[in-house]
């Protein structure tokens, strides 16, 4: 109960302190010490009871979340214990978000402590506005602190940090740059070059600085650091001469992916070199990976019976696999859906974002572990240079429940798509069913596929994919603001690859079978 009592004061979501000041005084060896000694149930405890606390002050200082309520008879004094909070209604932007104005989602109907705005794209083209105040930097601050540190020993090397989110006002490169400037001013040798998604302008910095440190980070989506990395190396940039990590955000990759983009470095491969995270809009950083979710991912990949032990299905491929701490994000799985319960700007409570997952106890994975490999330990022991294992529970995540495709961190919407076909020209040609594919080149790059019916008759032909294309794509730069601005900044071909098929083919359009928007690989 001590340590409790140290470490739940610092993440007060509504003290009025100076919550910078809070964040240069907190005590991260002492954080990482509780890392280290204490079990996931030390962690979740703490979880559920700010997650509660969290609920009894939404319900009662934040307007639209105490009307929501009373639309849905739930009286909040009734909601005691975690297992009552189980059947506390389930918000989502649809029933929440969309239904009730900016400030009245605010603690106490004010936007007067929201500091940061930004946006993320809509299925209708139209954006939502995320905003979030200095408790979210403090917590934000402390997170990629943790992560500097355990993952890329910024405490030992003078560091570099490349990010290559985009800097506008799309939430990474801002949710980046400023936590990663937090931490720099800590006292670390670390320097930030918040240089956004430019190729080139990465590269010049790179060229320019990399004298001076001795590592580099590059942070950044995954196919654009790909990207990144084999064009610095057909430049000339020896990626290999200084200690090299990469941090990935926003989009899924296999471990044979992983594996070519850490021998493109040229960097001999641990399980702390390429790591990718797990975060949104709305609820910035979720989960991470950490050496064990690699390891276990790995493992996954090459050992389809521990695959199906561990993720109980029969995928080429294993889903992402992250850990999280319970004390900064209370999760739940319901109905093959993530839950997240968070003191965001806008605090959120069993909100859903429609991400397809499962959570999972570290027990549990360590208990697969033991059955599946012998001396589990010490090859991660090994593999990792001796970091120690956090044992915290994991979040699996399978995506979006068919609803999105994440292409080049832009989320393409099958309603984007049928807003492009439903166009005058091509009524007497296709049906309007199709079907989005996400492929990768033997390359590694990433692309896009569109496969659309063609009405009973007509022929293929590559006039008529042409147009479709065209408009396809002008479209999308019409409606998803994402997609618009990816294509501006990246040099990269985005358009998507339209393939044409028979009426009523098999493959993607059986009669008689429900109609399927994302194929998956």
């Amino acid at each position: 109960m001590k340590d409790e009592q140290q470490i739940l004061p610092s993440f007060d979501f509504l003290s009025q302190q100076n919550r910078i000041r809070d964040f240069f005084s907190f005590d991260i060896k002492e954080f990482e010490r509780l890392l280290r000694q204490k079990d996931e149930s030390f962690w979740s405890r703490m979880g559920e009871q700010r997650a509660l606390k969290l609920f009894h002050m939404a319900a009662k200082r934040v307007p639209a979340y105490k009307h929501f309520l009373r639309m849905h008879r739930v009286n909040p004094d009734r909601i005691k214990t975690i297992r009552d909070f189980a059947h506390v209604p389930i918000t989502d932007k649809k029933n929440y978000i969309q239904q009730y104005p900016l400030a009245d989602r605010s603690w106490d109907g004010t936007l007067r402590n929201q500091k940061i705005a930004a946006i993320s794209s809509g299925t209708t083209g139209e954006p939502t506005f995320w905003l979030r105040g200095d408790f979210q930097e403090f917590e934000q601050g402390i997170v990629h602190e943790l992560l500097y540190r355990y993952l890329f020993d910024i405490e030992k090397y003078r560091t570099l940090l490349v990010i290559g989110f985009p800097m506008g006002i799309y939430v990474s490169g801002v949710a980046t740059a400023f936590p990663s400037f937090l931490v720099a001013t800590k006292g670390y040798p670390l320097t930030i070059a918040s240089v956004g998604n430019s190729k080139n302008q990465i590269l010049r910095t790179v060229k320019h600085l990399q004298k001076d440190y001795e590592q580099i980070i590059l942070a950044g989506h995954p196919f654009f650091i790909k990207d990144v990395i084999e064009a610095g190396r057909t430049a000339g940039i020896m990626w290999s001469r200084k200690k090299m990590r990469v941090m990935f955000c926003s989009e899924e990759f296999s471990e044979h992916w992983r594996s070519y983009v850490a021998e493109c470095t040229g960097i001999k491969q641990d399980l702390k070199s390429l790591i990718n995270v797990y975060g949104s809009s709305d609820l910035l950083l979720i989960g991470y990976e950490t050496p064990i979710s690699i390891f276990c991912r790995m493992l996954a990949e090459d050992n389809p019976l521990f695959r199906r032990r561990l993720f109980d299905e029969e995928a080429a491929t294993a889903p992402q696999l992250f850990q999280y701490n319970p004390l900064l994000r209370h999760i739940e799985a319901e109905n093959g859906e993530l839950l997240f319960t968070s003191a965001s700007g806008i605090p959120l409570i069993r909100f859903n974002i429609h991400d397809a997952g499962k959570v999972m106890p570290y027990r549990d994975i360590a208990d697969a572990l033991d059955e599946a490999l012998a001396g589990w330990k010490q090859k991660l022991h090994n593999q990792s240079n001796g970091a120690p294992v956090w044992r915290l529970p994991f979040v699996v995540l399978r995506g979006r429940n068919d609803q999105t495709v994440i292409f080049y961190a832009v989320n393409i919407y099958p309603d984007h798509i049928r807003i492009a076909l439903d166009h005058d020209p091509f009524f007497g040609k296709i049906t309007g069913k199709f079907t989005l594919r996400k492929c990768n080149t033997k390359r590694m790059d990433a692309y896009l596929e569109v496969h659309i019916e063609l009405r009973g008759g007509i022929k293929q032909n590559a006039g008529l994919v042409e147009r479709i294309r065209n408009h396809l794509v002008r479209r999308l730069k019409e409606v998803n603001i994402e997609y618009a601005d990816a294509s501006a900044r990246l040099d990269k071909d985005l358009r998507p690859r339209v393939r044409l098929w028979p009426y009523q083919h098999p493959k993607y359009f059986r009669p008689g079978t429900k109609p399927r928007y994302i194929a998956k690989e």
